[in-house]
């Protein structure tokens, strides 16, 4: 029986989800742009899952839904999309975005400028009011950090782009937080809003963008002209009928923070100089369902494999890089000295995980950290 804890790299999809693509594969596989009935009906379903969406993130009246592949070309559309549009200006991201916007930043042909997290993982607001003047153009900012957990003060963030940078357009990349933490799109003052599909038990390949009232973007896609212009080609009809079926059966209520805190107990008791990396776990700042813990002195893939073996599975970080570097970026950008940096492990859950597997895995990391650490390097 193994146990999966890395719900932030993707998730299950769910049954409802199954039930819904294989329905619209078999019986419902018009094209929605085509003008008999049987594809106005496919037009109906997409339009119920954009309302799904709406009210999910509770989107200004008159905001629009673009169905696309997922989080990354989401965060593409909106970055790319408002620079080729402006031209001109400085462009600020967070420290610890995902590389779907941080590099999106930096090859949009604008000046790109880094603004910094705290030792929390949280962004330092003085420090990016130092940053903001007249000549911003776009501020990209996530909702949750993917590898730690840590909620970023949207609000805030906002209150000084009205200030400072008033008609700065404010992205949030949304991958890690939709439907997992309450989000206000209106009372936040964002004006783009990223969201994937696989993260919330829907299937790889279908993501949606929510573009506020008064947002205009170029496309990056051309072609017949679907999505408002704004992502030609055939709709993903499959992938939207899975997404609206796991947004409208992912349960509000559910018991991944409780989940989350007790695991931390258990490794903090089984493994004394356990660290959490980020806001407390029991923090309003602490997303409910991610946990990052070093574990010195075994290393991250050291453990991530033992655990393997003990049919646990966990994550190091962004899955979208985890083959690419050792320690995370966004341990750098909180000053993680080096020692937790290279011990960190992020457990990430879902509503489908359960106590007892929980304790489960707290087990397996007491008898594996009492082998491991008897082996340093030197």
């Amino acid at each position: 029986m193994s146990i999966y804890l890395d719900n932030s790299a993707t998730t299950r999809v769910c049954p409802q989800a199954v039930e819904a693509m294989a329905k619209c594969m078999r019986e419902e596989y018009y094209n929605p742009s085509a003008l008999y009935a049987p594809a106005l009906h496919a037009q109906k379903s997409m339009r119920a899952c954009r309302d799904e969406i709406l009210k999910a993130v509770h989107a200004p009246m008159a905001s629009k839904v673009v169905f696309l592949s997922g989080g990354t070309e989401a965060d593409n559309l909106a970055i790319f999309g408002r620079a080729s549009k402006t031209r001109s200006g400085r462009v600020l991201y967070s420290a610890g975005e995902h590389p779907a916007v941080k590099e999106a930043c930096q090859s949009c042909g604008l000046e790109a400028v880094e603004f910094p997290y705290d030792h929390r993982g949280i962004v330092d607001l003085d420090a990016l009011k130092g940053l903001l003047s007249s000549d911003v153009t776009l501020i990209c900012c996530m909702q949750v950090n993917n590898e730690t957990g840590a909620i970023q003060p949207l609000k805030e963030i906002a209150r000084l782009r009205d200030e400072k940078a008033p008609y700065a357009h404010f992205h949030v990349d949304g991958v890690q937080g939709f439907l997992r933490v309450p989000f206000d799109m209106a009372a936040c003052g964002a004006d783009t809003y990223a969201l994937s599909g696989h993260k919330i038990h829907a299937p790889k390949g279908i993501g949606a963008l929510v573009m506020g009232p008064s947002v205009q973007l170029n496309p990056r896609q051309m072609g017949g002209g679907q999505e408002g212009a704004l992502r030609s080609g055939t709709e993903n009809t499959p992938g939207i009928a899975g997404l609206l079926a796991a947004v409208q059966a992912y349960p509000k209520e559910n018991r991944m923070r409780e989940n989350k805190l007790l695991l931390w107990q258990l490794i903090k008791e089984a493994v004394p100089e356990a660290q959490v990396n980020g806001p407390a776990p029991d923090g309003p700042d602490s997303a409910p369902h991610i946990l990052n813990v070093s574990l010195p002195p075994v290393r991250s893939e050291t453990m991530l494999h033992a655990l393997e073996g003990c049919g646990v599975y966990v994550g190091m970080g962004s899955a979208c890089s985890s083959y690419k570097q050792r320690i995370s970026p966004v341990l750098k950008a909180m000053h993680t000295p080096q020692k937790y940096a290279e011990t960190a492990l992020r457990f990430s859950l879902s509503p489908e995980n359960t106590a007892e597997e929980m304790r489960q895995t707290a087990q397996a990391i007491a008898a594996q950290h009492a082998v491991l650490a008897k082996y340093q390097r030197r």
